[in-house]
């Protein structure tokens, strides 16, 4: 085939170049006869050749941009094939609804009574997620986690933990509905009136449901992902292209980032920090913050230094250059804390962070009573949570789950 393709493109160019110098010769060979007869002056053959060239121009476009066309061709022919195997898959996926990672967001109606010392029992405490018989797989179909059944709590900070390529990650991304490869529920708990359109934070868009309620209250499947509850924080934040102001707003107000700070809008908004239009279903979202609570938030998160550096919160530039990775993932926890969600994934995002920085946005987030699930590592994680899910690498030969839980000892880990 290579071999083919050499002799193909060793002809195009021989077919090119011989196609260019033969044709120059063409208007003289017809008029020299007329010029030795004396019938025209010898400058008539270099109008005539003019002439020709201009003509000569429009006529040879295709055999100048032969190769040009090709390639063109080609890419066209690639674009084809891979929206027609897009166009397959969408149609595989709507034939068979039950295959894939269902996400349900199902109303509750109350809160539970305390008993009389106070406390609430486990089966009685506010859910947030129940993961029911949740299988994780790879686009090849190998698993990655295998028939996982959990129930999250309010406060029931959960440490996930495990080899690489275990699908830690994949874990908390089917949570937000950004992998839906596998099987089984996953299933989001959220109290009538609330703001029950999860959020995802630091450079991935958010979810949005497509709410077709029935007699269990439950809402459908999202159906794209505008949804403001659940932040995913990845460990490399995205940093939007603008001012400070932006990077803090962005995403729960992306459409209000554009805003400068005597309320007008710029023209030429980019295209990303545009409003995505509203659900039938969609709840308010928090009231936009002030220029306080921005300044706040950023000593909250130890970045106070920024407005000394870079002079004001309106201040534009390349931020995933000027700031380093640590203090990315700061900035990032400073978007959490502002959008303040129920639930939030932490895949590593305090990787680049010291112990101590790391204890402290913890310690934010918890105040704020800001229910998270992490993927570390760290051994210092373990002070900061209440459960421990363990995944391990799936034994091909073997049916069993690849995954446990158990409770942290704080005091044990301490020691530790």
């Amino acid at each position: 085939t290579l071999q083919k393709l050499l002799i193909c493109s060793r002809n195009v160019d021989f077919f090119t170049s011989w196609y260019i110098y033969l044709v120059q010769i063409l208007p003289a060979a017809v008029v020299a006869p007329m010029y030795f007869s004396g019938k025209i002056g010898f400058g008539v053959i270099n109008q005539s050749t003019s002439a020709f060239n201009h003509i000569l121009d429009d006529f040879s476009l295709i055999v100048y941009e032969i190769q040009a066309i090709s390639a063109f061709a080609a890419v066209i022919n690639r674009l084809g094939e891979f929206d027609d195997l897009l166009d397959r898959s969408k149609s595989e996926r709507h034939s068979d609804l039950s295959e894939g990672i269902s996400l349900i967001y199902s109303n509750v109606k109350s809160l539970p009574e305390p008993e009389s010392n106070g406390s609430i029992p486990i089966e009685r405490q506010e859910k947030l997620v129940d993961i029911e018989h949740l299988t994780v797989e790879t686009p090849s179909g190998t698993a990655l986690v295998r028939n996982l059944s959990l129930v999250i709590n309010k406060n029931e900070h959960l440490l996930v933990t495990g080899p690489s390529g275990s699908g830690k990650t994949s874990l908390l991304r089917a949570m937000c509905g950004l992998w839906s490869t596998g099987k089984g529920k996953i299933i989001f708990h959220v109290k009538d009136g609330e703001d029950n359109q999860p959020s995802i934070s630091s450079g991935v868009v958010v979810l949005d449901v497509d709410t077709g309620s029935d007699k269990y209250g439950e809402l459908g499947r999202p159906s794209n992902r505008n949804y403001k509850g659940i932040f995913f924080l990845p460990q490399k934040p995205y940093m939007v292209l603008g001012t400070l102001r932006q990077q803090l707003l962005y995403p729960t107000w992306a459409e209000d980032a554009i805003s400068t700070a005597d309320g007008t809008k710029p023209t030429g908004s980019l295209p990303f920090l545009k409003q995505a239009p509203k659900s039938e279903h969609t709840s308010e979202k928090p009231s936009k913050p002030t220029t306080e609570d921005l300044i706040q938030v950023l000593e909250d998160v130890r970045l106070g230094n920024l407005l000394s550096r870079f002079s004001s919160l309106d201040t534009s530039n390349d931020w995933s250059s000027v700031l380093s990775l640590g203090e990315q993932q700061r900035l990032a926890f400073a978007r959490l804390l502002l959008s303040k969600p129920k639930l939030v994934l932490l895949d590593e995002s305090t990787s680049a962070l010291d112990e101590a920085n790391e204890a402290h946005l913890y310690q934010q987030v918890e105040k704020a009573g800001i229910t998270y699930i992490s993927v570390g590592h760290r051994r210092t994680l373990y002070d900061f949570h209440k459960k421990n899910l363990l995944i391990s690498t799936v034994d091909p030969s073997s049916a069993e789950h690849n995954w446990s839980i158990d409770s942290i000892d704080r005091e044990a880990s301490c020691n530790l």
